[in-house]
């Protein structure tokens, strides 16, 4: 824990009185017990040991010089040769003035006098040693960011309050900038492309607030804040940062508070400010302006962050099945299902994966809910099999964020083969838009898993810009309609015809055709005259929890396939 850290949790500072005479050591320790912890030492080997074992919590030191196994000038000179215990002041301890010359080219900070007198003054003056060396600690390592060079936190804080002192007249704005999933974006590009963006960014700031009148900090990671004077357009602001940084791999998230109250606390500015950037969903670069419907859907979402760990433990994510009926042939039969994860919330009840999917893909959870979900459909995939005889192929959802976890092919191994699920029943969705974002990563990834067994789904087609570019590269199996399709299928006859050439391509290229959305029986059988080899959708089944969807198996079954 850092001193400045340290102070903050500790309500006493602490001494190290190096003093064998005991006598001596007792008068001074008798003037500081009252505000002070205090640690003795009565010997030079004696007070290096204390120093290196409670250097961090020691706040000065009250050195005597003459001391056996070491004297005072030992430890002077040990102080000058280790970086940490010179960050601690001393005060020598003597009845000789022709030493204190010697001393200060040792870096002594001040002397007490034997015998001593006016002890009131000697606290004082301890104290004061004190708060300078913390001080000047202060302003040396964290005035600014060495990497950026911006202000640190604290002193853009500092700066805040006497901007708004000197100019009390004038509107100022609070703005947060986020680099969405900065962490990834370290891990996939290394350490030296992330430094080279941060000081991108910090360069283009430092521009602006000169021109604008503010200043700038960068916080940690990839975060950065900005108080300025008001701005009415912030739209140009983004624009510029954007071409600025010239990187498609860099996505920004840009939370204001405009027009700020200058007698609110910075922090709470801050935090509303990081807030509001932190409500934005999705890789698009936006802002937002703060206002209090916000706020409240951020703490929210920091709510169910903080609840995610314990509702995994407790199994609280329960997986629900789509059924998924092939309706080629005289009968339309249950040919597979979906797995789609639904939060059960122990307060709020049944929460959308609309609301926690992109929210645990920014913060990296999503990954771990995932890695549950692919034991979860394996699990009850060899239950099925020892009630019903058969494995039940269903199609899991591979995220875009799992894209890029190196154990993700392991894990999806790991999850089928403990309970002996054939690879060819286990599904994986690759959504098109996550090829369009990552193509190499995708493929390999896909390519790898396919020649293991698995059976690859491209889910969405047709939402994206390279649909074409997706079925001549990306080997696969099963080809999804994007629902977008069927919602619109009643609006313009092209939508129909776009629905007839993808099962068209389906068939030819030796792929199965898969249609989700499907609502109405006119959908049903428009799709069924057009060749569609699987449906899905609202038409046959919501999704169902496991002891529903294992009910529909039954009375399948029951009634014959």
């Amino acid at each position: 824990m850092d001193k400045i850290r340290e102070r903050e949790v500790q309500s006493k500072r602490t001494l190290l009185i190096a003093d064998d005479d005991v006598i001596s050591g007792d008068i001074l320790s008798s003037f500081f017990e009252k505000e002070f912890n205090i640690l003795r030492a009565y010997s030079g080997k004696e007070t290096l040991k204390t120093l290196s074992t409670h250097l961090d919590i020691i706040d000065l030191v009250l050195l005597d010089i003459y001391m056996p196994d070491g004297d005072g000038f030992t430890i002077l000179k040990a102080r000058q040769e280790n970086k940490e215990i010179k960050k601690l002041p001393f005060i020598v301890i003597t009845g000789e003035a022709d030493i204190e010359r010697d001393c200060f080219y040792l870096g002594v900070n001040d002397f007490i006098r034997k015998p001593f007198s006016n002890p009131e003054i000697i606290v004082a003056r301890v104290k004061r040693m004190i708060e300078l060396y913390e001080d000047r600690s202060i302003i040396k390592e964290v005035k600014t960011d060495k990497l950026t060079n911006l202000y640190s936190i604290e002193f853009f804080k500092k700066f805040c309050i006497q901007f708004d002192e000197a100019k009390p007249d004038i509107s100022k704005d609070m703005v947060s900038i986020n680099i969405t999933r900065f962490r990834l974006l370290n891990e996939l590009y290394g350490k030296n492309y992330s430094d080279e963006v941060l000081k991108n960014i910090a360069k283009f700031l430092e521009h602006f607030v000169d021109k604008v009148k503010g200043f700038a900090s960068h916080t940690s990671g990839g975060d950065f804040l900005v108080y300025c004077t008001h701005q009415d357009d912030y739209q140009s602001f983004v624009n510029d940062l954007l071409n600025h940084l010239e990187s498609s791999s860099v996505h920004l998230h840009i939370g204001i508070c405009p027009n700020v109250d200058p007698l609110l606390d910075k922090d709470l500015v801050i935090g509303r400010a990081h807030n509001v950037a932190n409500s934005i969903q999705g890789d698009s670069t936006i802002y937002a302006i703060y206002d209090s419907k916000v706020e409240e859907k951020v703490f929210f979402e920091e709510e169910l962050i903080n609840s995610f760990k314990n509702s995994l433990k407790n199994r609280e994510f329960k997986v629900f099945y789509q059924p998924k009926y092939n309706i080629q042939g005289d009968k339309n039969r249950l040919s597979s299902a979906e797995a789609l994860i639904r939060w059960v919330h122990p307060k709020h009840g049944m929460i959308s994966p609309g609301v926690f999917i992109p929210l645990f893909e920014e913060n990296g959870f999503i990954q771990q809910l995932d890695a549950y979900v692919f034991e979860e459909v394996a699990r009850q995939q060899a239950e099925w099999k020892e009630k019903f005889g058969i494995y039940l192929p269903v199609s899991v959802n591979v995220s875009r964020v799992d894209i890029h976890n190196p154990n993700l092919e392991k894990e999806i191994l790991e999850a089928v083969d403990k309970v002996h699920v054939p690879h060819d029943k286990y599904y994986l969705e690759i959504t098109e838009s996550a090829y369009s974002q990552d193509k190499q990563e995708v493929i390999s990834l896909v390519t790898s898993l396919k020649e293991k067994g698995f059976l690859i789904e491209i889910d969405d087609f047709g939402s994206g810009y390279s649909s074409l570019n997706v079925i001549s590269e990306l080997p696969f199996d099963v080809l999804k309609i994007d629902m977008v399709f069927m919602k619109k299928i009643d609006e313009h006859p092209m939508n129909r015809d776009i629905v007839k050439m993808i099962l068209a391509l389906c068939k030819k290229i030796g792929a199965t055709s898969v249609a989700e959305g499907v609502e109405t029986v006119e959908h049903y059988k428009f799709l069924k005259e057009c060749g569609c080899d699987v449906i899905q959708g609202y038409y046959f089944s919501k999704p169902l929890p496991e002891n529903e969807f294992t009910a529909l198996m039954e009375r399948e079954y029951q009634n014959g396939r």
